[in-house]
């Protein structure tokens, strides 16, 4: 397998568990197969289809992992990092259709029953099946975690659903053997809602990367971390966090410095702090320096009075990039505000707030507020 995958490299270990995953589906869906036509157990029959769309699934996600590893082109210029989470989708859509299929069909056998021809052999061989699915299951959790893959995760989902659902099936055979009462299309409509319920799981869980979810804590407090504890830093603001895919992410932040610092000097800082980001997370970093006046006393008081009103409004309020220029016979406040989530007032009730607070303490005072809404 060695020659075929590069297991080094996360693309390859993800076509490597992959291949895994379809030739053990296929071999459980051949298996289960014989046994449900020989027995015309619809719910044996449906469980052998499931495990040959899990191999087709298995196969979407073998091509979503080497569209993956594709190098960044003139179209991509990100990369193709994100076909592994096309390739998710694709897996929770088909959990969702297979459930829908088997829903249909056990509603079917409801309706119309017919005998069963099942035996110990049965039972055994889907004993086996479940053993083999459950190892599966574990063997992709186990892989998901060590690449960090939404996509295998979905597959590990998918297989420990199966497992329940076969159990269902084993417990529907053993009635049938022993009381004579055929419940294989009820077995079927559980097994279906399990299979639902997995597919609409790693459909939320593949959705949100999609639509750009919220960055890891731990990433976000780490970076800020290692950009602070320079001596020369003397606040953050502004966090982007792109991803388009596992360890293609992109960050940009300000960075807050004493405007006394050269030019040369500020540079030098931020492009250490830049190598020092990437070598640490293995993403690509852009810091931008906001200078900030110190020891100068009317602007200082400006800025705490610009500080408490915005507390006074809400104490969740913060701001930044904060200058004082002349205006007419008073002073110009223009600084940014950071809009924490779920905020109550839109943005130009919050600038009205801020301007009448700011004339009733000083009459010839007038502010420009910038307002960002958080990303991280």
């Amino acid at each position: 397998m060695k020659k075929i995958f590069n297991l080094s490299t996360r693309e390859g270990f993800g076509q490597f568990v992959s291949a895994v995953g379809i030739c053990v589906n296929i071999l459980l869906s051949c298996v289960k197969l014989i046994v449900g036509l020989l027995s015309g157990a619809i719910s044996i029959v449906a469980d052998a289809f499931n495990n040959l769309s899990d191999a087709g699934t298995s196969a979407v996600m073998l091509a979503g992992f080497k569209i993956a590893a594709k190098p960044a082109d003139e179209e991509h210029p990100f990369g193709h990092g994100r076909a592994e989470y096309l390739a998710g989708l694709f897996i929770a859509a088909a959990m969702i259709l297979v459930g829908a299929n088997l829903f249909y069909s056990s509603v079917e056998k409801i309706i119309t029953p017919e005998n069963l021809n099942v035996d110990r052999i049965t039972l055994l061989v889907l004993s086996l099946t479940v053993a083999a699915k459950f190892f599966l299951g574990i063997f992709y959790r186990h892989s998901a975690r060590k690449i960090n893959s939404a996509a295998i995760d979905a597959v590990a989902l998918d297989s420990f659903t199966d497992c329940l659902a076969t159990g269902v099936v084993i417990i529907s055979v053993g009635v049938y053997m022993k009381f004579g009462i055929n419940i294989d299309g009820g077995a079927g409509i559980f097994i279906s809602a399990f299979i639902l319920r997995g597919g609409f799981s790693a459909l939320k869980e593949i959705l949100n990367p999609l639509l750009g979810d919220k960055p890891d804590q731990d990433l976000i407090d780490g970076i800020k971390k290692i950009v602070t504890d320079a001596p020369e830093v003397l606040g953050v603001h502004d966090l982007i966090i792109h991803s388009y895919g596992a360890r293609r992410i992109f960050v940009s932040m300000h960075v807050e410095m004493p405007a006394t610092l050269k030019l040369l000097e500020a540079h030098e800082i931020i492009d250490r702090l830049e190598r020092k980001l990437q070598s640490t997370f293995q993403i690509s970093a852009t810091l931008h320096v906001d200078p900030v006046v110190q020891g100068d006393a009317a602007f200082d008081e400006h800025r705490a009075l610009a500080e408490k009103i915005l507390y006074d409004i809400d104490s969740r309020l913060t701001m930044h990039d904060f200058r004082v220029v002349p205006y007419k016979s008073g002073r110009k406040l223009i600084f940014d505000v950071a809009v924490p989530f779920n905020f109550m007032m839109n943005d130009r009730e919050l600038r009205k707030e801020f301007q009448r607070r700011l004339i009733e303490l000083h009459s010839d005072d007038r502010a420009i507020i910038h307002l960002d809404h958080q990303y991280c």
